[in-house]
Parts: C-alpha cells; structure tokens; sequence
C-alpha cells in the first residue's frame, strides 16, 4: 500500500483531481503557486489574538490528525514527541503536563473524562483529563491518523489499513473490528468516526462512506461517494477523509475524488451530488454547507440543494484548511499561518490575521460566536476573536 502525504504532497494529489502541475508548451512541468495576497481595503474588522502559546511539535510534515479539544474550561493538546497537556481557555496558562513516550500522530479526542490519542505504532492511548496519566493503552497495530472518538461506554478508532475497532472506554479491550478494502494508493490519513445514535459513520479510502452498530459493528448500510475514475493509481485516489458532518436527517461528506454529497441518515441514500473534491471537514450553518476545495478554493453551497451561492478562489494553492463558522461568517487557516475571515454572503475576505507563524492544517475550532482555536503544523496554538475597528 502506498500513501500520498497531505501536507508534503498536496500537488501531487490534484495533478488528477484539479491540475495542480501545470505543463508548459515546452513540454515541462511546474507547480501551480500559491496566489499571493492582497491588501485588505479598509475592513471593518480585526483579528485579535487573546493569547498564544506552544503545546510542543505538532503534525509537522507528515501528520495532520492532531486537534485541539475542548471542555470543563481547558483546552487538551496532543504532540508527536508524546506529549499531552491542558491549558486554560480564558487565559492560556497550562494546568497539567505528561509525556507519555510514545510516537502521537492524531488527537486528542474528549471522551467524559478521559482523552483519546493515536500513536503512529498503532495504539490508541487513554489518558486521563483531570491530569495525563495513562488509563490504557491497546494496539491495533496499525497507525491511528484521525481522533478516536466514544459515545457511552464505547470508543471508536480507524486505523490506516482500512479498520474500525470499538473498545471499551474504562479497559481499552477490544469489542469487535470490521475491515474495509484499501486501494494501492491513497492519501495519508483517515476520518475520525462519528458516533449518533448508537450509529457509527466513517469515510473509507474507497470513497464510501459506512454506517455500523455502534455495540456489534454489523453494518446498517453503506454508500458511495465517490468512484474511482481515470487510468492512474493517482487519477483513482477517492478517499473520504473529512469527517462525515450530521445535522437531523441529513449527512454530508466529501471525497478528494470530486464529490461533495448530502445523504440521508436512515438508509443513506443520495439526496444530492456536486463535483467538488475535498480531503478535508465541511461545516455548516442554517442554509449553507461551506468546503475548501484541493485547490483552496471556498465554496457556499445551499444545504437543500448542493447549488452554489458563491465559490471563492482568491486563496488558490495556499493549503486552505478545512473551514469553520464563526459569527455568521467562515474563517479558515492557510500554509503561512494566516487566518482569514470570510462572508458567508459572497466569500469576501472581511478580516485577516496572522496568529502563528507555521501552516495551520487543523480546522478551526470555533468556541461561541467570537472566539476560535487555531492549532498550527508544529504545535503554536492560539485564542483569537474578530473585533470591529472601531471597537
């Protein structure tokens, strides 16, 4: 099995996807490069950093399964050198530090009380939120690239060669494993599983998306997204490694493979289809689905429909990261650290910062209306809102 890096070779996956190389008349090849920005003219906004620090080497070049996560008022943090802390969200100030001495390369996900961490030897490692000991460590023995996840008594976790293993929460034992076909080459990560309703929906490198009893794994349905094409191994690249976003009735996810669907929640039938490619997460609000495309390009589409309202492409190639909602508007984090904030009316950039100084991979977690983490590639992490200028 080969794997395409996301953040080392993100041209080479849209070389099928969207001609991210360029040919020349001359018959050689160059990369597309990144569109270059531009002067704000006059915004009626600001970015305000409340506070920054460094939660230690983050997913670098090779990992982009680490997440900030949230709860009781602190924010947990996971690294590659093994490392777990919780700091304070009003102000930053770390509460607790651990080394755990292993190799993370996904999480840390919030469970109760107690965080869920990935490790590239293919562990998934329970440590406790009140303060980083170790609870249980389980293999599954093979790399764990995206956020476990529980509900209950049950954690859920996808492994890179294709399987979904359910573990006991307080014990780590294993409670049951499905597997799912891999193709030859795919991107390098994973969908953290989505757990509602005793339900468990994860995306699979074969562009489908499945639906598996959250007690014994038997599947209740399974759909596709995406469908190989092309005569390339790269050409055929349909994974589905954005999370599968739910809200009521409806599903929405994406494929690198060109298609964003919605799908209904019981049954998992199509409810709609547009071509766009996506490796990362969506979000929503109350009439729009928003993605960022492999070319960076932001899209609003209408919720009922998959129709676009507006697409735009004034941060093309800069490795957008998936977007979020935050005030009414869309922010996303692109590979030099900006963080822009965008319309959700027509896709103009209304504000712009720049919080940390490294590529910001992991999608924004928006707290409340005015406040938002940004997680950076080597682990900078920080607290902004946007605030009028006049404010």
């Amino acid at each position: 099995m080969k794997y395409l890096s996301k953040t080392v070779w993100p041209a080479a996956l849209a070389v099928a996807a969207s001609a991210l190389f360029l040919t020349g008349c001359g018959g050689g090849s160059s990369i597309a490069q990144p569109k270059p920005l531009t002067e704000l003219n006059a915004p009626a906004y600001h970015m305000q950093v409340l506070w920054h620090r460094n939660s230690g080497e983050g997913s670098g070049k090779f990992e982009s399964g680490f997440v900030p996560a949230t709860g009781g008022g602190l924010v947990y943090t996971a690294n590659r050198d093994g490392e777990v802390a919780a700091f304070r969200l009003e102000n930053g100030k770390r509460v607790w530090h651990e080394n755990t001495d292993n190799q993370f390369v996904a999480g840390p996900g919030l469970a109760g009380d107690t965080l869920l961490i990935g490790t590239r030897d293919g562990d998934v490692v329970a440590v406790s939120a009140a303060n980083g000991k170790t609870l249980w460590q389980t293999s599954l023995a093979s790399e764990v690239l995206s956020a476990p996840t529980a509900a209950g008594n049950i954690a859920v976790a996808r492994t890179v060669d294709g399987r979904v293993a359910a573990l006991d929460l307080a014990t780590g034992e294993r409670l049951w494993t499905i597997e799912s076909n891999v193709p030859n080459l795919t991107l390098r990560g994973t969908a953290t599983p989505v757990i509602v309703d005793q339900t468990v929906y994860v995306g699979t490198d074969g562009g489908k998306l499945l639906a598996l009893d959250l007690s014994t794994g038997e599947q209740r349905w399974l759909q596709t997204v995406a469908l190989p094409s092309g005569r390339s191994e790269l050409e055929r690249i349909v994974d589905v490694d954005g999370n599968a976003l739910i809200t009521g009735d409806t599903i929405y996810v994406a494929s690198a493979g060109g298609a964003l669907v919605a799908l209904q929640r019981e049954g998992g039938q199509l409810r709609w289809k547009e071509d766009i490619a996506s490796e990362g997460n969506l979000a929503i609000d109350g009439r729009h689905v928003y993605a960022t495309d492999l070319n960076g390009g932001v899209w609003s589409l209408f919720r009922d429909s998959g129709d676009t309202e507006w697409k735009t492409d004034t941060l093309g190639y800069r490795s957008v990261s998936a977007p979020a909602v935050m005030n009414g508007n869309v922010v996303v984090g692109d590979y030099e650290g900006y963080v822009h904030w965008l319309s959700a009316d027509n896709g103009d950039e209304i504000a712009r910062g720049h919080p940390i100084g490294e590529a910001i991979n992991a999608q924004p977690v928006v707290l409340d209306d005015n406040r938002a983490l940004i997680l950076g590639a080597e682990g900078e992490l920080a607290l902004v809102r946007f605030v009028p200028n006049n404010g």
